[in-house]
C-alpha cells in the first residue's frame, strides 16, 4: 500500500522550507540549548556528588571525633591511675608518710629507714629503702599485706628476722622498693 501524494511546486518549497527549518532548529536547539545544558547538568551533577562526599567523609570524622574524645577521656583517667602507682617524679616524703602510716596502724615500729640509690630500669626507676623495725610475726604480716595492698606500687625484699623476745617481739629487716616511671 503506497501512498503517492502529489505536491505542488509551491507546496513543495513550503515542505522542504519545514524539514530545512526543523532540521536547522533541531540542531540549533540540540548545538546550543541542549548539549550545554546537558553539559552544566553533568557538571553540576559532579561538583554536588563531590560535596556529598565530603560531607559522607566529615560525617564519618565526626563520629569518630566523639570515639576520639571518648578514648582520650578514659586514656587520661587510666592516665591519672597509672601515675598514681607509678609517679613521675621521686616522692621521697610520699614513701615516708605512707610507710608511717601503715607500720603505726600494724604496730610495726619502724627504728631506722634509710634510702638508698635509685635504679634506673627500662620503664621505671626502682628506689629501695632499707628498713630496721621490731613487730611480732602477725603484725610483720599485716604491714607487709597493707604495703601490698596500698595504690602506689611497692615492693619487699630481703627479709630477715631475728629470734622473737619474751612478748613475740623480733627485729625485722628487709628493703622496701618503690617504682617512679622513667621518662626517658
Amino acid at each position: 500500500m503506497a501512498v503517492n501524494i502529489k505536491l505542488t511546486p509551491e507546496q513543495q518549497k513550503y515542505a522542504v522550507a519545514a524539514v530545512l527549518l526543523l532540521g536547522g532548529g533541531g540542531f540549533a536547539y540540540v548545538r546550543y540549548f541542549w548539549l550545554p545544558v546537558s553539559e552544566k547538568i553533568a557538571e553540576t551533577k559532579k561538583q554536588i556528588d563531590e560535596i556529598q562526599g565530603k560531607i559522607d567523609k566529615a560525617k564519618g570524622q565526626a563520629v569518630k571525633l566523639d570515639q576520639i574524645k571518648r578514648d582520650l577521656v578514659r586514656l587520661n583517667s587510666e592516665a591519672l591511675e597509672a601515675e598514681r602507682k607509678l609517679p613521675k617524679t621521686p616522692d621521697l616524703a610520699g614513701v615516708i608518710d605512707v610507710v608511717t602510716e601503715i607500720s603505726r596502724s600494724n604496730n610495726l615500729k619502724i627504728q631506722i629507714f634509710s634510702a638508698g640509690a635509685a635504679k634506673a630500669q627500662a620503664h621505671f626507676i626502682e628506689t629501695s629503702y632499707t628498713l630496721t623495725a621490731t613487730a611480732s610475726f602477725h603484725e610483720l604480716g599485716r604491714f607487709l599485706a597493707a604495703i601490698s595492698l596500698e595504690e602506689r606500687i611497692f615492693n619487699v625484699r630481703g627479709i630477715t628476722y631475728g629470734a622473737p623476745d619474751g612478748e613475740g617481739k623480733m627485729a625485722v629487716t628487709f628493703q622496701l622498693v618503690s617504682y617512679q616511671y622513667n621518662k626517658g
